[in-house]
């Protein structure tokens, strides 16, 4: 029961100040002081939008001045909890609510800034995922919403609610997953170009929702290494769907050489390098995966006698061109798409058994298991980096002998197994 009225005026001040809980378990008392005589005012305390964590003392008024009864106390100690917990403030705060500068700048223009911002920092590949998805993301949200209307719980909630939730009901999880990850940079980005102030941003954005502790990253399809060299390799040999020789071959330096689709299909001729006798993928070239300001890290293929076999039979074809793999059919470049190998295997019969990518999964276990050799240098073929730690700032070391061992096993493991270039 809380204190009555009656209770109130009848407690006198001692030599000591008092703290009289109003509600048991309400983080609400009566603070009867010694000075000014007589003194009864309300202190409540709590650690809602403590930034340590601990608890902190909220002057909430005078009796006989501000409250009458016990019940006033309560009820404005409670709706200034509530509104706390929506916005993960501070509830000293409460008072200044209505003074925060309103933006009027709404989330579609703070996406477009966002992405124009980006393209400084971005490749040209992931600048159009990211204008794709906030142009989605959009989609799901009343036009003209200022970016300053999606503040605390309330703005958290409503974002999963219409955003988030049509996703996830498809069965796009992941989709979900990346959604909010994107959202919470824009509005992080927006605080930082004071399109928005930081007490209005939705609360903890950037913490994962529930569901997306059930999400796994799915490995790209890829057959068992007995499965691979009885049947795929038998089957690109024979290339019963009759598709081109360029589409062979570029299918064929997929697998040989273990890099993304995009970098392969996107090499010229110059980058062979006499020196290192390797094909010298620059690091800004898209599918090698390095960040933007990156010149350091250029990949390195070093060039096996099976390699030289198929870039001799690219050069009957396109010897006079600058791409390896150009095509003289119109499309977004001079060059066979990255979909061409991914779509042989389809007309192959082996749609969701086999993409050109799962050719990395296949080699790694082949190299790893029967092959014997270290995974990390195994990685260091596939074009990834050595980033953990302080040494990734001294270690630019090429490692060209190791990898070249691991090249020629790969490359003659496919032609002990049958494949034909």
């Amino acid at each position: 029961m809380p204190l009555s009225a009656t209770k109130i005026n009848k407690t006198k001040s001692t030599q000591q100040e008092q703290w009289i809980p109003v509600a048991d378990r309400s983080g609400c008392y009566l603070v009867v002081a010694p000075r000014p005589r007589n003194s009864k005012r309300f202190v409540g305390k709590t650690r809602i939008g403590s930034a340590s964590g601990n608890n902190y003392s909220v002057p909430l008024g005078i009796w006989g001045k501000d409250f009458n009864s016990p019940e006033e106390v309560l009820k404005k100690w409670d709706e200034l909890k509530r509104w706390g917990k929506e916005n993960n403030l501070d509830l000293r705060k409460y008072a200044e609510r209505n003074a925060l500068k309103k933006s009027e700048t709404s989330l579609k223009e703070v996406c477009e800034s966002f992405i124009q911002w980006k393209s400084g920092h971005t490749r040209s590949n992931t600048q159009t995922t990211n204008k794709n998805r906030l142009k989605r993301i959009l989609l799901y949200l009343p036009d003209g919403m200022l970016v300053d209307n999606f503040s605390g719980n309330a703005g958290r909630r409503f974002l999963k609610e219409r955003v988030l939730d049509p996703c996830i009901a498809k069965g796009n999880d992941y989709t979900a997953h990346r959604y909010r990850r994107l959202l919470n940079q824009v509005f992080n980005y927006a605080v930082d170009e004071l399109f928005l102030e930081p007490e209005l941003l939705p609360y903890r954005l950037e913490q994962p929702f529930p569901f997306e502790k059930n999400i796994k990253s799915e490995p790209h399809p890829h057959l068992p290494w007995d499965e691979f060299k009885q049947e795929l390799i038998p089957d690109l040999n024979q290339n019963l769907c009759n598709a081109s020789r360029l589409t062979d071959l570029s299918t064929k330096g997929v697998l040989m050489m273990l890099q993304r689709v995009s970098a392969v299909v996107s090499m010229q001729w110059n980058w062979y390098d006499d020196k290192t006798n390797c094909w010298v993928m620059p690091s800004e070239t898209e599918g090698v995966k390095r960040r933007r300001d990156d010149d350091k890290h250029d990949h390195y293929i070093p060039n096996t006698p099976q390699l030289e076999t198929l870039m001799n039979s690219l050069s009957a074809i396109n010897g006079h061109q600058k791409y390896v793999f150009f095509s003289p059919y119109e499309g977004r470049h001079p060059y066979v798409s990255s979909q061409t190998p991914n779509d042989h295997l389809k007309n192959l019969g082996y749609q969701d058994r086999q993409d050109a990518h799962g050719f990395r999964h296949v080699a790694t276990n082949a190299l790893v298991d029967i092959g014997g050799f270290d995974r990390e240098m195994v990685s260091r073929c596939l074009g990834h980096l050595k980033n953990e730690g302080v040494i990734k700032h001294y270690d630019f070391a090429k490692r060209l002998d190791q990898r070249r061992e691991i090249h020629e096993c790969w490359n003659q493991l496919l032609i002990t197994e049958g494949l034909r270039i």
